[in-house]
């Protein structure tokens, strides 16, 4: 650079483009960090009451419930099908869109891989993750190990009871049943529902993504069977109901009885379900009109890795993305978003641990 007394600075082209360069860099830098701290975000607005001594348990620590008053939970998603750096990331970017917790929903028995990887991510992430786990069978999608057939059913609550409590579950998920419940689904229904009642650690379902309301009643019937206060239940899968087998009728039967109603694959198609976004919306807003606000959990079931932000699309935060802004549009008051999201999943996934 080369200057006269009393002139402008004159710069060579390569100086001045570099000079240019620094400015841009700067400007991104303070631009990101603008964006960043204009993000969304989503608090309790109807703070619940809760028993004294509840948590929630988290693979980063028990919670006190009112720890989880800011930032969405989604209670039926799958962390650990991503690999440890991918789901870090993931996580940070569904931090940016409002998220709080989630919940890892299990397909099978935990291995020790899948334990030592959901605490990797959540060492890393500042999203609380919540470990679910138990057996999973759905006929045409998967089965149960032999070994689940041969044990016991008190066999399996020991089980399930004992792998809870080593690798820190937070809920006992998803549990499944196919079309037809077989005998052995029954059995580990029996045994989940009882090591519910040995634990006090909450239950969310699978039900067959082919449209099945029968499925519902028949697992609160199982579940109930065995003493289990539907209130800690949430039937899964309750937005795969096709429009002619009557939703409604299936969600406020549900609610009825006291369990939540699991509306979890939302925000991006499913092979297994397609059903219109527009139809989940409706639904929403008919069991908001039938008075069940209380008992409406939102998720996404989303465990498709090229669904995932990092490959441009919304990941886990899809229902925040894409089905939110839709119930919006639709007129669903922020004060009821907001209950949807973060106070009735901590009232879901709170509980008073027995052992």
């Amino acid at each position: 650079m080369t200057a006269t007394k009393n002139s402008s600075p004159c710069y060579t082209r390569r100086e001045a483009l570099g000079f240019l360069g620094t400015v841009a860099s700067a400007s991104l830098v303070t631009t990101r960090t603008a964006f960043l701290a204009s993000q969304q975000t989503f608090t309790s607005v109807d703070p619940p009451d809760f028993p004294a001594g509840s948590v929630i348990r988290t693979l980063q620590g028990d919670l006190d419930p009112t720890a989880l008053a800011n930032g969405a939970t989604l209670f039926h998603e799958h962390v650990g099908r991503a690999e440890v750096e991918l789901a870090v990331e993931e996580l940070r970017a569904c931090a940016f869109d409002g998220l709080g917790c989630i919940v890892d929903a299990a397909t099978g028995r935990r291995t020790p891989e899948q334990v030592r990887k959901l605490n990797a991510i959540a060492d890393r992430s500042d999203v609380r993750v919540v470990m679910a786990g138990g057996y999973f069978e759905d006929i045409g999608f998967a089965i149960y190990p032999v070994r689940v057939a041969e044990m016991s059913e008190d066999e399996l609550v020991e089980e399930l009871v004992a792998d809870a409590g080593a690798q820190g579950w937070g809920a006992f998920g998803e549990i499944a049943s196919s079309l037809e419940m077989r005998p052995d689904e029954r059995k580990v229904h029996r045994a989940v529902a009882r090591a519910h009642v040995r634990t006090g650690i909450p239950i969310f379902t699978h039900t067959p993504h082919e449209s099945c309301p029968s499925c519902a009643m028949e697992q609160m019937d199982v579940i109930e069977g065995e003493g289990v206060d539907l209130s800690h239940v949430a039937i899964g899968h309750m937005a795969t109901i096709k429009p002619e087998d009557n939703p409604l009728a299936t969600h406020t039967a549900v609610a009825r009885r006291g369990a939540f109603v699991g509306l979890d694959t939302l925000g991006h198609e499913m092979g297994r379900s397609d059903i219109p976004a527009a139809d989940k919306v409706r639904m929403v807003k008919d069991l908001l009109e039938a008075g069940f606000e209380d008992q409406i959990l939102l998720s996404s079931d989303q465990g498709n890795i090229r669904q995932f932000k990092h490959f441009h699309g919304h990941g886990w935060a899809s229902v925040l993305m894409q089905f939110v802004p839709k119930l919006r549009f639709a007129g669903v008051p922020e004060e009821t978003i907001r209950k949807l999201l973060v106070d009735n999943p901590r009232r879901f996934l709170a509980f008073v641990p027995k052992i």
